[in-house]
């Protein structure tokens, strides 16, 4: 996989992400990764606001000021990932479970248990 360091979809301004790929496969894949989240005791949700890219909302129910945006894209060379939004790869989206375990680490308030 080949992963640019900015993706072409977002700028530097997070409230103005801006997604060229199509919005249901983002979807489909980042409610896959909401259900493993979920298990992990994360509150998840997926935002889908018009003209913007569609993304999760993930909370650390231990600590709820730790919040990220995640989000789903696809690659030039046609592979999906996820990333956080300013711009960092978390994983392909074929690797759920990296996945999980990096948006964990990002959000794990002190003495949570590492995955």
């Amino acid at each position: 996989m080949t992963c640019s360091a900015r993706p072409t979809w977002i700028t530097p301004e997070p409230e103005f992400i801006v997604m060229t790929t199509d919005p249901k496969q983002a979807i489909e894949h980042l409610e896959k990764l909401m259900a493993e989240l979920e298990a992990r005791r994360f509150a998840v949700r997926v935002h889908a606001p018009p003209g913007r890219a569609p993304h999760l909302e993930v909370i650390n129910l231990a600590a709820p000021v730790l919040a990220e945006k995640v989000l789903a894209a696809q690659e030039a060379d046609g592979v999906w990932a996820f990333y956080f939004p300013w711009p960092q790869l978390i994983a392909p989206v074929n690797d759920i479970s990296t996945a999980v375990d990096r948006i964990e680490r990002v959000l794990a308030e002190v003495g949570r248990a590492d995955p």
